[in-house]
């Protein structure tokens, strides 16, 4: 009986922060389960893509925590704009922006990705996908006028 009180003074509060962090904060994570596939497939990748070119150092995983950081904030920014509420209402006018941001960090983790194959295996995809992607990652996926 001792541990359920205990636990129900811990729960509480965990609850209420987490339903905080739900609304307030970011909900998706499923995508971030995607997400992290990619992310754990380009960091192997870019592994082996320095261990070939003998240039492995200490600072490549610095640059994964600080995609990690900019990541997050970028998921954080898109759960926010897409979810604000103005008076009670949510606004609706910048929904657009969550699929836009998270299809940007997958498109940018897909050609990181690409890139890094490309590093080691030189040709193994088609030009025109590499352009595509980076066409996506220049234009935002829209042809200019």
């Amino acid at each position: 009986m001792k541990n359920l009180k205990q636990a129900c003074i811990i729960a509480f509060p965990i609850s209420g922060i987490l339903d905080f962090f739900k609304v307030y904060v970011f909900s998706d994570w499923e995508f971030v389960k995607w997400l992290a596939v990619l992310m754990v497939v380009d960091t192997l990748l870019g592994v082996l893509k320095h261990w070939f070119t003998k240039d492995i150092s200490s600072k490549g995983y610095g640059m994964v925590a600080r995609k990690l950081i900019v990541y997050s904030a970028v998921m954080i920014l898109t759960h926010v704009l897409s979810r604000f509420t103005v008076n009670g209402d949510t606004v609706t006018t910048l929904q657009w922006f969550k699929s836009f941001g998270c299809t940007l960090l997958m498109v940018r983790e897909g050609l990181s990705i690409i890139e890094n194959v490309e590093a080691v295996l030189p040709g193994f995809f088609p030009k025109y996908i590499v352009n595509r992607l980076k066409d996506f990652d220049r234009k935002g996926g829209h042809d200019e006028i």
